[in-house]
């Protein structure tokens, strides 16, 4: 698995370098609201007016929060409690001498779909999904509305562990093997022969995040080049999944049957199948745990669903299979998941009036 992070985020002028925040150092602010995702959703992130969007960061799944405008940034307020990010909506280019703003907003599709239309931009090494676009829409349409805008900024991103510490990044994934999330995992997809290893200097140098050898059936992550704990977790569901095409190609292969391909050319498995295949096994996993919750009404989960289909098309099949397995025998979303007739994407067709929100 490359490094799973919009080449956008890694491009120059991004202003967000990761770096390695040593312990003890200061983190960053929390947000300290009672809104759980499954609260969230139950207001609809897709609202009329709510400034709600689904933002997935790095490559990873979309996750639900709240959006607003701070200069010439856009703000992401994930509802989970994460510290917020900023996103420059441009860049400052020389031209003839001159500083001159470009957008760093570009809009990567509209789906029509459902109650209401869902806009699709690419950010700097991020994807948002959005039904109230407000600014961004301008800012895609008329390249001159960055001229009104304050100044850009936006967040920094730190390693997770210190690259030069080795001892630190063992200790990481040991901690990982230990967790449920990492039993699930392993439940789902047997046990590999050795321990979580780090990636190679030959993986490192190649931007991997992580690797499945096949061989000796051993998976290396390498968590100095993630920048939160959300991309070791997916990491792991990802190489796990290469586990599971070895072992199982023919099931892979008729559960693929009619998928189609990412759309998205920055999105990791553009154009490769096989890691296509990974993604949309790590995706429908994250769906799974984030739907978790006994009160989270179906048809917000099933928007969601479709929200993570539309950036990696097989999280849905993958999603049906997974939730077939004993571990997620009890989940809330089981019957209606693996109801032969009934179209997990069907939902209400009532449309929302679109609403500028920025």
């Amino acid at each position: 698995m490359a490094l799973a992070v919009s080449r956008r985020a890694t491009g120059a002028g991004t202003g967000a370098a990761a770096a390695y925040r040593a312990s003890g150092g200061a983190a960053p602010t929390r947000a300290t609201g009672s809104d759980s995702i499954a609260t969230r959703l139950k207001i609809g992130w897709r609202a009329a007016g709510s400034r709600q969007g689904l933002l997935s960061i790095g490559g990873l799944p979309p996750v639900p929060g709240t959006l607003s405008i701070a200069g010439g940034s856009l703000i992401f307020q994930p509802a989970e409690g994460d510290a917020a990010i900023a996103y420059p909506l441009y860049r400052v280019q020389v031209s003839d001498g001159h500083p001159v703003r470009r957008p760093s907003v570009t809009l990567l599709g509209v789906d029509p779909a459902g109650r209401d239309s869902i806009f699709l931009f690419h950010l700097e090494g991020g994807v948002l999904e959005t039904a109230t676009p407000g600014v961004l829409r301008e800012v895609v349409s008329q390249a001159s509305r960055v001229d009104s805008l304050g100044e850009a900024w936006a967040t920094n991103r730190f390693a997770l562990v210190d690259p030069a510490d080795t001892a630190a990044q063992l200790e990481t994934l040991q901690a990982l093997a230990a967790t449920t999330y990492a039993d699930s995992m392993f439940r789902l997809f047997g046990t590999p022969a050795r321990p979580l290893g780090l990636v190679g200097e030959r993986g490192q140098r190649a931007g991997r995040l992580g690797e499945y050898i096949a061989s000796r059936d051993s998976i290396s992550l390498s968590p100095s080049r993630m920048t939160q704990a959300a991309q070791l977790r997916h990491a792991l569901a990802h190489e796990l999944a290469h586990r599971w095409q070895k072992a199982m190609p023919g099931e892979l292969r008729s559960l693929w049957a009619g998928v189609g391909p990412i759309e998205d050319s920055l999105r990791y498995g553009f154009g490769n199948e096989q890691e296509h295949q990974a993604e949309a096994v790590a995706f429908a996993v994250h769906f799974l745990q984030t739907t978790a919750a006994p009160d989270l009404p179906t048809d917000a989960a099933l928007d969601l669903l479709q929200a993570y289909e539309r950036l990696v098309p097989g999280t849905r099949v993958m999603a049906r299979r997974l939730v077939a397995q004993p571990l997620y025998r009890y989940h809330p979303l089981a019957s209606t998941l693996l109801a032969p007739a009934r179209s997990v994407a069907a939902r209400g067709d009532e449309h929302a009036e679109n609403v500028d929100v920025f």
